[in-house]
């Protein structure tokens, strides 16, 4: 059923028209594993990476740290026109032994996120390799310190420990940052990709500037700073077509959401955005899901700009989106994923029969009724 979704998806990108520039974006790219076959699904050969990084190179991107990005966009400088930012999850032996020496080749900066339970076991680098990347000028994250599943609670586990839990969890990875490097990472990563308002509400109360996701998007200059998207390159991502496509790709901006949080509470879930429209063509707008599933956007009406996306059948595997693609008047593509998570014991502060009420009043302010016919701007 994936593989249709990507098929699809593949085929809508290569398609249409090649895109045209445009300031103030950074498209970023999350690695895990380098030349580790045994490993598909979060593995790059490096002969891909390497003719990716060529392309960069050669094309004259401006490759940054995602410690410049977020400075930039928290300090009101303007992002680069061609931008590209590379990080790698897990702190993986090969990333020493393949991934870093082409980094090092092409002097491109990375950003590597680590969760610290793991460090000096089996496959997974040790301090003394981390103290040294970092010496080197590495950037380094915090990816938590057991890897957790952080919108979960434990069997039994109430609301108010299962907070204690993931605050010790982060705060825990925190102090071996501090013992170990001699410093206390401003940038996190979700574990798999994973928040929820919960999740992101403690990450802003630890002191942290800015947070990573996994699902896939384009950074902007007014994007949220907590749930900044970044491109999977593993497995049948691992390509230099995926990559340059993904690479040439455009913000979609979203002003609001309804919900904010990626937990599903109705299966399929209703999300309503509040679209950004200038420059794009809303009347093409495709909707992507994974499975064998579709989605419809529909505009909402009598107000201007609200967008209510919705999937024609239950959404069934543990993560899941809805992509949107939308052609630009002028050229190229713009796009926007929003992560959806059917967890199995999610900690939501309030009851979920409280928020289904409070998702239903929002989208009665925005307009019970939609039209297919979508207008442009």
């Amino acid at each position: 059923m994936f593989r249709i979704f990507s098929l699809l998806l593949f085929v809508v990108l290569f398609s249409l028209p090649g895109p045209v520039e445009a300031a103030g974006q950074v498209n970023v790219f999350i690695y895990h594993r380098f030349d580790e076959s045994r490993y598909p699904s979060t593995n790059i050969s490096a002969e891909i990476f390497t003719q990716q990084l060529d392309y960069l190179k050669e094309n004259n991107y401006q490759v940054l740290s995602l410690g410049e990005v977020v400075r930039r966009m928290t300090s009101g400088e303007a992002l680069p026109v061609k931008a590209a930012a590379l990080c790698v999850d897990d702190a993986f032996t090969s990333f020493v032994e393949v991934g870093m020496p082409l980094l090092r080749a092409y002097n491109y900066p990375v950003s590597l996120f680590i969760n610290t339970d793991a460090v000096g076991s089996h496959g997974y680098l040790g301090w003394a390799d981390i103290k040294s990347l970092q010496d080197e000028g590495v950037e380094i994250g915090n990816h938590t310190a057991t890897h957790a599943y952080l919108v979960e609670k434990n069997a039994g586990e109430e609301f108010p420990a299962w907070r204690e839990r993931i605050i010790e969890d982060i705060q825990k990875a925190q102090r071996q940052f501090e013992k170990q490097l001699d410093f206390k990472p401003t940038l996190f990563v979700y574990p798999y990709g994973e928040y929820s308002q919960e999740v992101v509400d403690i990450v802003k109360q630890l002191g942290f500037t800015a947070a990573f996701a996994q699902q896939s998007g384009v950074v902007h200059s007014e994007h949220d700073l907590f749930t900044l998207p970044r491109f999977p390159m593993g497995g049948p991502y691992a390509t230099l077509e995926g990559f340059v496509s993904k690479l040439k790709m455009k913000p979609l901006v979203i002003e609001q959401e309804v919900p904010f949080s990626s937990v599903v509470i109705d299966n399929p879930p209703e999300l309503l955005l509040k679209i950004d429209t200038t420059g794009v063509d809303m009347r093409r707008v495709n909707c992507f899901v994974q499975g064998e599933n579709s989605c419809n956007v529909e505009a909402v009406a009598g107000q201007d700009g609200w967008y209510r996306v919705t999937a024609e059948q239950p959404l069934s595997s543990r993560r899941n989106k809805y992509t949107l693609t939308v052609p630009g008047k002028k050229g190229g593509w713009h796009w926007y994923s929003h992560l959806w998570l059917n967890a199995k014991s999610p900690a939501l502060e309030l009851k979920p029969e409280k928020k289904e009420k409070d998702l239903a009043a929002d989208a009665k302010v925005y307009g019970s009724k939609a039209v297919k016919t979508v207008e442009s701007d």
